[in-house]
């Protein structure tokens, strides 16, 4: 499942600019926080132009390690290992390591190891219950758009990023935009969908013609907020979701809404499905007017 020639070059040089990258925070106060040996995430599912992305904050540490803190290794690991003598800069020197990686990108889907606490599995809830509502998967289902997943900070970290001081510094840092342009620009979505408000306003500052429009909500589930956007350069639409579908209790918090109905109702497939498809109708009105 490798990339034809020319975009296997730009893959690698992404893959290599973010391990470089790592390397420089290891030697910073934060660098506690890495999973040792564990290499950058740049995107997950098959990079085919014109794919949908969702895009979340970094990747989950439990994408590395186990719940005894033990590295998954072997047939159990779901990205590239380094060897413990090989530091970040020479794997990003290694074309043979860098493919590697990329295979588990392209391959991630596809193998059933899929993070699906997070993701959910095939026709299930979570993020990918949402997704079908919206007309789009992660798993290649027929009729469905194709879905990759992408993080603004493309590196795990022991302690969840909402907890860490440095947060907003790290997001915001000239390299997390600089890549996360590059990266857009590699990957040639037909539609970013931002999982969080707070990325929102951070992608409005990514550069010039990132704009979103006003709060929308949905009848049914009145605390399922969202926008929608346009990026004017890569000249497509945005959804930023104030709600993260695979979080429902951390995102809306465990009370209920407006209508008196339990937040917790907002996490079964049928109500992901739902809100999935209102949003796409949105989108339908918007992109068309």
């Amino acid at each position: 499942m490798l990339l034809p020639e020319e975009r296997l070059t730009w893959a690698k040089s992404l893959i290599a600019s973010a391990s470089l990258h790592q390397e420089e925070l290891l030697r910073t106060p934060i660098s506690h926080q890495f999973i040792e040996r564990a290499t950058p995430v740049v995107w997950l599912g098959e990079a085919v132009p014109g794919s949908w992305v969702t895009m979340a904050t970094n990747p989950s540490p439990k994408e590395f390690i186990n719940q005894s803190n033990q590295l998954l290794l072997g047939k159990q690991a779901r990205f590239h290992i380094r060897e413990k003598e090989v530091s970040l800069e020479e794997y990003a020197k290694d074309d043979v390591q860098l493919e590697s990686a990329i295979e588990f990108y392209q391959s991630y889907f596809k193998t059933g190891k899929a993070y699906r606490n997070w993701f959910g599995k095939p026709e299930g809830a979570k993020l990918e219950g949402f997704l079908n509502g919206l007309g789009g998967s992660f798993y290649g289902a027929p009729h469905f758009k194709n879905v990759i997943h992408s993080d603004i900070f493309p590196f795990a970290t022991k302690t969840h990023m909402g907890r860490i001081k440095e947060k907003l510094r790290l997001l915001r840092s000239d390299f997390a935009k600089e890549f996360l342009r590059e990266k857009l620009d590699f990957l040639k979505p037909s539609m970013v969908i931002l999982l969080g408000k707070e990325h929102c306003s951070l992608m409005e500052t990514l550069e010039p013609g990132i704009e979103f429009g006003e709060h929308k909500t949905i009848d049914r589930y009145p605390s399922a907020l969202f926008q929608l956007g346009f990026h004017s350069r890569l000249g497509i639409p945005l959804i930023g979701l104030h709600f993260k579908p695979s979080e429902q209790f951390l995102g809306l918090g465990g009370g209920q809404d407006k209508n008196g109905q339990s937040h917790g109702k907002y996490g079964t497939k049928a109500a992901l499905n739902e809100i999935g498809s209102e949003i796409a109708l949105n989108l339908k009105s918007y992109t068309s007017g």
